[in-house]
């Protein structure tokens, strides 16, 4: 599977999280293409995902980072929009 940054069709998607592979993927409804949104190292371990189709906004709580993110779909810019400040590491296992 070739993976590529946003898909163009943004009108029949969803997004997927996955922990094992550590990244945030759109796939195409319709297609079933998928695309690898963030470069591989910008998430740990995302989850609870959330879309702004208005602002063409993803985005996803990081558990590792202990942070809240968003990305651009119209820039390709990941931002860091939370992190907690108590955050000492991590100390789970």
């Amino acid at each position: 599977m070739h993976l590529t940054g946003p898909l163009s069709n943004l009108e029949n998607c969803f997004f997927v999280s996955d922990k094992v592979l550590d990244n945030v993927y759109q796939v195409d409804a319709v297609t079933g293409d998928t695309s690898q949104l963030l470069p591989f190292g910008t998430t740990t371990y995302p989850y609870a995902l959330a879309y702004d189709s208005s602002n063409e906004l993803l985005y996803w709580s990081d558990f590792d980072d202990h942070s809240i993110n968003m990305y651009s779909l119209l820039t390709n810019n990941n931002t860091v929009v939370y992190r907690d400040s108590l955050d000492r590491g991590k100390t789970y296992t």
